[in-house]
């Protein structure tokens, strides 16, 4: 490492890549002397961290015969070496007393693999930043905007991040003290929420708020409100004091702001579009400079910049992107949620060669839940339902309905399927049917507008999985003139 130092101090001297031969002896000599050495460094070194490719390859055949519960030392491994040579660049078998007279004491082997794993990261981080040179100069893949590159690079780094870092073991007496402090918390909670609200109380019931770490799927059939419901909990969250970032890609964010903002007055949405108030019977008219619906909207307006919600909108955002923003908002003032509208929109950070849809859907949805890992934070990601669900006679959702991939289902912590009713018995009015009375046509008619009253501003959020939660429907109200949930007014079913 020393000589490492000295060529940082003279960059002129021809750099090599960052290595500690010595440490690498010494480790591997360690291990060789007694095989509890390896305990020290197996939870974070590999094989490949090893600069010298001799010392790799003894490296491999230690860990593969002590993990079988065999001895590994000079004389098992010359067995395994003599006739192979993979050795020879060394000097043969020979080369491993030369690893026993290297060692130092076994008690220094964690610390010998520690920077064994630095050199390896240093030499990575070299690699990763000329990759990102050759790109940025237009040697490899001229066609690249800056945006793209850099996205790249960032997703390289942050996937450098989580790879080959020494591991969090952890003994049993330590887990039980961290969950006897999580029960004593909710305790002093006094039932309150472990996580950021949503502001559907039905929905805070049901998840005991949104916690780091986990990635939460709405999916719904297009028209069914998911972005409405998206901007409510985003709105939900801020209102309740959690900084959150949103994600559009498909609709402007001056949209999604009209669309609450006219759920908060109660306003049509095309009215608050149109720059419309409402008259004493509750139509649209034009307003006037002296209108007390243009104060009203003044001041939701005023109250609504006040939140600590921040947009990013993007036509074709990448999951490096969208790390890379969260990362920044959370160095810079803190951040509580992240929202995205909507997962089918989003790109992962590197492209997917052959492009597979369902490889393509399957990375982002694994690197936005590695996402919600590493930045502590639940990340909420709309997705959009197959159409296999309107081909049904029960058009109610499915988790099978999740579009593209298996793998939405298979990495989020939670799945909310979104259904109104309403909407689908409104595209379908009763049509009379060849020979049918004309008294049985006009009762099929009477039931279908009953059960047309009865659905009208009520919708669902099926919440199918959850890994430490109950499942069931959360009963939410939905407004249809101004697209806006709010929680439903019925009180909750039994054992809610």
């Amino acid at each position: 490492m020393d000589g490492a130092h000295s060529l940082l101090r003279h960059p002129e001297a021809v750099r090599l890549p960052p290595a500690n031969l010595e440490a690498e002896q010494a480790c591997l000599g360690a291990i060789l002397a007694n095989n509890k050495a390896y305990d020290r460094v197996a939870d974070f070194l590999r094989a490949d961290h090893f600069a010298d490719p001799v010392h790799a390859r003894i490296y491999a055949a230690m860990r593969a015969r002590i993990e079988a519960g065999q001895l590994a030392d000079a004389v098992t491994l010359r067995n395994v070496f003599e006739h192979s040579g993979a050795l020879d660049d060394a000097g043969g078998p020979a080369y491993l007393a030369q690893l026993l007279s290297a060692m130092v004491g076994i008690i220094n082997a964690g610390e010998y693999g520690r920077l064994i794993h630095d050199c390896w990261l240093r030499r990575q981080i070299i690699e990763r930043a000329q990759d990102a040179m050759e790109l940025a100069y237009g040697t490899a893949e001229p066609e690249l905007a800056a945006a793209e590159i850099r996205d790249r690079a960032d997703a390289s780094f942050a996937a450098l991040a989580q790879d080959g870092a020494p591991g969090a073991v952890q003994d049993m007496a330590t887990v039980a003290g961290q969950a006897a402090n999580s029960m004593a918390a909710a305790i002093a909670r006094g039932g309150g929420l472990a996580g950021v609200s949503t502001g559907l109380a039905g929905l805070d019931r049901m998840t005991g708020g949104l916690r780091g770490g986990q990635l939460v799927v709405v999916g719904a059939r297009a028209s069914m409100g998911k972005t409405a419901l998206g901007a409510r909990i985003a709105m939900g969250a801020a209102e309740a004091g959690a900084r959150v970032l949103f994600v559009t890609i498909e609709m402007v964010a001056e949209s999604i702001v009209a669309r609450m903002m006219a759920g908060r007055l109660g306003y049509p949405l095309n009215a608050v579009l149109r720059g419309l108030g409402l008259d004493s019977l509750g139509e649209p008219r034009p307003l006037t400079t002296d209108s007390p619906d243009l104060r009203l909207v003044g001041e939701e307006a005023r109250r609504m910049a006040a939140l600590p919600l921040t947009w990013l909108h993007h036509g074709a955002p990448t999951t490096a992107m969208v790390r890379g923003h969260a990362r920044g908002l959370q160095r810079r003032g803190g951040l509580d949620l992240v929202v995205v509208d909507y997962l089918g929109l989003l790109r992962p950070a590197e492209r997917v060669r052959d492009g597979n849809r369902v490889q393509e859907i399957g990375l982002v949805t694994r690197e936005l839940k590695a996402m919600a890992v590493d930045l502590a934070l639940p990340v909420l990601a709309l997705a959009q339902l197959s159409r296999a669900v309107e081909n049904r006679e029960d058009q109610r959702p499915r988790l099978s309905d999740l579009r593209d991939s298996g793998e939405i289902e298979q990495h989020a912590d939670i799945v909310g399927l979104l259904y109104r009713e309403h909407y689908y018995l409104k595209r379908a009015k009763p049509a009379r049917k060849p020979r049918e009375k004309e008294e049985d046509f006009l009762e099929r008619v009477h039931q279908w507008q009953e059960r047309l009253r009865v659905t009208e501003g009520r919708a669902e959020l099926d919440i199918a999985k959850q890994r430490q939660g109950p499942v069931g429907p959360v009963r939410l109200r939905f407004h249809d003139v101004s697209a806006w949930f709010d929680d439903d007014g019925r009180p909750p079913p039994d054992g809610d």
